[in-house]
């Protein structure tokens, strides 16, 4: 066949063959379009504000982003929306005011690998209006609290946080606003150690950032509880006293106040405890005037004592025995 003769049948009803050749591509076309399907993914929107500038309204509007994925049906299941973020970039912007930023879509290294064809992405709204200020910076202290109710003779001592303030990045209006930042809080229930936890700044305003964005370390002392106690009428002993020789009179007693924590305190017992007098240096009747000597376990302290002292009259066993007889004698009894 030459070429004249290909020609004429080429064109020869040429009309026809348009309209089929026409017809062939629009069915191939919705055929291709059938073997598509879409699905949208709601996903966090991000403000990168690297510059100087801030936004201080139009956040509270727009938190998410609509992203709508096309792409052939048995690569949809392969998709989800952790393979997306959305951010709006002010950056470069140097200038307050009222300004329309467009809305960026990345996509995760997983979609990059699977090289998915074809791929469709486009994002609801595609742009945002934001007001934006210049940024300002503040320190605040940071602060938290402390619940529970330590173990049984135990308290705790007041927190203490590391660091201890953080720096705010925000509007100057907004950060005037903000004194303190919080941290979280610390459970001490039953505790009879010291507790230590890492808490993170609890930030609720979106127009404000914390720089570093730093873990504090929360340490909480737990110490024993101290109690005194009262002991009245302890009678004191008089030790080492040759054996030729008595203290005359009746038996001379003490009030003490004693200290210790609250589970020794209530495990006290008299045999924690001596009172008295070290008569060994005696070698004579008479009047003396002699130390009181208090020991405790070691447990336990003394904080106060109602005697420092005291004055004793020793005398001889058998001068105090004719005493007593002179007395029974006197009074008409009999030996």
């Amino acid at each position: 066949m030459n070429i004249k003769h290909f020609l004429e049948k080429l064109t020869d009803n040429w009309p026809v063959k348009a309209l089929c050749f026409v017809l062939s591509c629009v069915i191939y076309f919705f055929h291709q379009v059938s073997l598509l399907e879409t699905k949208t993914f709601s996903v966090p929107l991000e403000v990168r504000k690297e510059g100087n500038m801030i936004p201080v309204s139009g956040l509270e509007k727009e938190k998410f982003i609509k992203v709508k994925v096309r792409t052939k049906r048995e690569q949809i299941p392969l998709i989800s929306e952790k393979d997306f973020s959305a951010y709006v970039d002010i950056s470069s912007k140097t200038k307050e005011g009222n300004w329309t930023f467009p809305v960026s879509v990345s996509i995760s290294e997983k979609m990059i690998e699977l090289d998915l064809d074809p791929l469709e992405i486009t994002a609801t709204p595609d742009n945002l209006k934001f007001d934006i200020q210049k940024k300002s910076l503040k320190q605040v202290p940071v602060v938290s609290k402390v619940y529970g109710i330590p173990a049984h003779g135990y308290k705790a001592l007041s927190i203490h946080l590391e660091p201890s303030h953080v720096f705010l990045v925000g509007p100057q209006f907004m950060l005037d606003e903000i004194n303190e930042i919080n941290v979280g809080s610390v459970n001490i229930e039953n505790s009879d150690i010291p507790v230590s936890k890492i808490l993170k700044a609890v930030n609720t305003n979106a127009y404000i950032s914390i720089l570093d964005d730093p873990h504090i370390k929360a340490y909480v002392p737990i110490v024993s509880e101290a109690m005194v106690k009262e002991l009245p009428d302890v009678e004191i002993k008089f030790n080492s006293l040759p054996d030729e020789f008595a203290v005359s009179g009746d038996a001379m007693k003490i009030s003490l106040t004693i200290e210790g924590n609250v589970i020794d305190i209530e495990k006290f017992r008299m045999k924690n405890l001596s009172v008295y007098a070290d008569l060994s240096f005696i070698t004579e009747p008479g009047v003396y005037t002699v130390p009181v000597i208090i020991e405790l376990s070691p447990a336990y302290s003394l904080v106060q004592s109602s005697l420092e002292e005291v004055e004793i009259t020793v005398v001889k066993k058998e001068e105090k025995n004719t005493e007593n007889i002179n007395v029974n004698a006197e009074n008409g009894g009999s030996v």
